[in-house]
């Protein structure tokens, strides 16, 4: 699908097909082999594929096709409470025309259109439009990371509460433990990407002569960028230690019911080594004759195991 924007008035508007307005931005979603070579033969430039894309070679997502700068960034869509989609999104600078190219739905997208015009810089060009959806884009991937602390300091606080959890109770927090950190590592990963587009992209503005203010905007995103992915990354380290810290409440626990059978164990073995020995029926067993022979074998046991019990409350075993 094919979606053109204008400028009109301090924001942008969809062009409607047959419209002689030229575009300002071209956003191409889910794009078929057929509107691909449309578009290029439109623009001059050969537009990269799905698969041109996915490459993850450096040289692949950021380069120069016939002077005009193409880029290409893993960016995140999430609705809700649903799993987070990552996916590469395309930028296509032209002089006085942006493209853009992606096969998921990330909210920028969405909301960046009707907020056009209330952009740092505004929308009067292709320059100011591509700084305004990266403005956009950083400020999503900030709300998600701030959502993805939320997320991680409430499992934390369920994990390490006052209230013990059941089994499982344990294997849901390591399931959302784990659901965290891909998260956490979805949203590095975009963050990194971002960020070598904005340094990339800055002496590409810089060539093109853009607005002075718009590349010091720039500047200012590329270190945004930069400090959400360390905040990122403190957020990784955490859930690390939050998988840690769950895995080893799981084994004290675990060792806990070993205690219990071996400290079982062991205070049973000696009453069944006297029950053992008096269980031989050998012909010539005096005790078997005498009558306090039974009650004696009793006492034996008991205090055979009393002994064990008393040694390992004195060692603090127990």
């Amino acid at each position: 699908m094919i979606t053109a924007y204008a400028r009109e008035g301090e924001g942008l508007c969809v062009l409607q097909e047959g419209e002689a307005t030229a575009p300002i931005w071209v956003d191409l979603y889910q794009p078929d082999a057929g509107e691909l070579a449309l578009m290029s033969g439109r623009v001059g430039v050969a537009l990269p594929t799905k698969a041109d894309q996915e490459e993850i070679e450096q040289s692949s997502r950021l380069y120069l096709e016939e002077g005009v700068p193409v880029m290409t960034a893993l960016l995140p869509s999430r609705k809700g409470s649903e799993m987070m989609q990552m996916g590469p999104v395309t930028f296509v600078l032209k002089p006085g025309q942006l493209i853009t190219i992606r096969h998921h739905a990330p909210r920028p997208f969405e909301t960046f259109p009707t907020r056009a015009g209330k952009a740092s810089h505004g929308c009067a060009t292709a320059d100011a439009v591509l700084v305004g959806l990266l403005e956009e884009i950083i400020d999503r991937l900030a709300d998600l990371t701030e959502q993805a602390g939320r997320e991680i300091d409430a499992i934390s606080r369920r994990v390490f509460g006052p209230d013990k959890l059941s089994t499982e109770e344990h294997r849901a927090a390591l399931r959302e433990i784990g659901a965290a950190d891909t998260r956490v590592m979805h949203l590095r990963e975009s963050l990194m990407t971002l960020e070598r587009v904005l340094g990339f992209l800055m002496p590409v503005l810089d060539k093109m002569r853009a607005a002075k203010p718009l590349r010091a905007m720039l500047k200012t995103h590329y270190r945004d960028a930069r400090t959400i992915a360390e905040h990122a990354s403190y957020l990784q380290q955490k859930t690390a230690l939050l998988l840690d810290a769950t895995l080893g409440m799981i084994n004290i626990e675990q060792n806990a019911i070993i205690k219990i059978f071996s400290v079982a164990a062991v205070v049973f073995l000696p009453p069944t080594l006297v029950a053992s020995i008096y269980g031989m029926n050998f012909t010539h067993m005096p005790e078997l004759d005498w009558p306090l022979g039974y009650p004696l074998a009793l006492g034996i046991m008991v205090l055979s195991a009393a002994v064990p019990l008393w040694f390992f409350r004195r060692r603090g075993w127990l």
